[in-house]
């Protein structure tokens, strides 16, 4: 029997170049979904060779460490290779609980989140800096307070109080909200975690809270419509 012909493996060749070139996150993606491998694992991953039958992923550290990536059913040509290897991206995202939209940029507050979003980092500098005003009355911050403070709000005495008091609580929420930004929404559209867009999202969610997520969401449905109108 003779080897593989001279455009079987030209073609093989530029799915080769082509995969390594711009869909390395699709081999991990295999490696991770159908290897069962960590996202620490596979990343990196370079396609070194192909089949009707596998694809052959090489990954760091050692450099000559090989995983097969079985395709199941076997093409019959590797010209199907361009929709298989689609196929097999679309499950293994499914499989990994990711979406087919990735989030490469961050949008800005704008409009009402912007008063949700100064709000917030407001309260948060009231509260860096309470420990200057609680120094006594005669002091000028505390006086300063006390006379724009009126006595029915409880004057100076009642800021510092209220802003002690709610810390913990605000703190908590506006943590937890940022973890479930995290959690729910950039791991899901493939953010990388503490790239710049990454610390961006999750710094808009702690200042803001819900409209951040409302945002991230409008920009996702957005470039879903992107994605849809595209095939027609």
């Amino acid at each position: 029997m003779g080897g593989p012909s001279k455009g079987d493996a030209a073609t093989k060749a530029r799915i080769i170049n082509h995969m390594n070139a711009d869909h390395t996150a699709d081999l991990e993606h295999y490696l991770r979904a159908f290897n069962g491998l960590s996202a620490s694992a596979a990343a990196k991953a370079q396609l070194v060779d192909m089949a009707k039958d596998k694809l052959v992923i090489q990954t760091p550290p050692s450099g000559d460490e090989t995983h097969t990536v079985a395709i199941d059913p076997p093409m019959s040509s590797l010209s199907e290779s361009r929709a298989r290897l689609v196929d097999m991206s679309r499950d293994a995202l499914q499989r990994l609980g990711l979406s087919d939209i990735r989030v490469e940029r961050y949008a800005p507050p704008a409009g009402f989140d912007c008063v949700v979003f100064f709000g917030v980092a407001f309260y948060f500098f009231c509260a860096a800096t309470v420990s200057l005003v609680d120094r006594g009355a005669g002091t000028p911050i505390w006086d300063a307070l006390d006379a724009a403070i009126p006595p029915a709000l409880g004057g100076v005495a009642g800021y510092v109080w209220l802003v002690r008091a709610i810390f913990v609580p605000v703190l908590a929420i506006h943590v937890t909200e940022a973890w479930w930004m995290a959690k729910t929404r950039l791991a899901k559209h493939r953010v990388p975690a503490f790239g710049g867009v990454w610390c961006l999202w999750v710094a808009s969610v702690f200042f803001e809270g819900l409209p951040a997520f409302r945002r991230l969401d409008r920009l996702v449905a957005t470039e879903r419509a992107k994605k849809e109108a595209q095939k027609h």
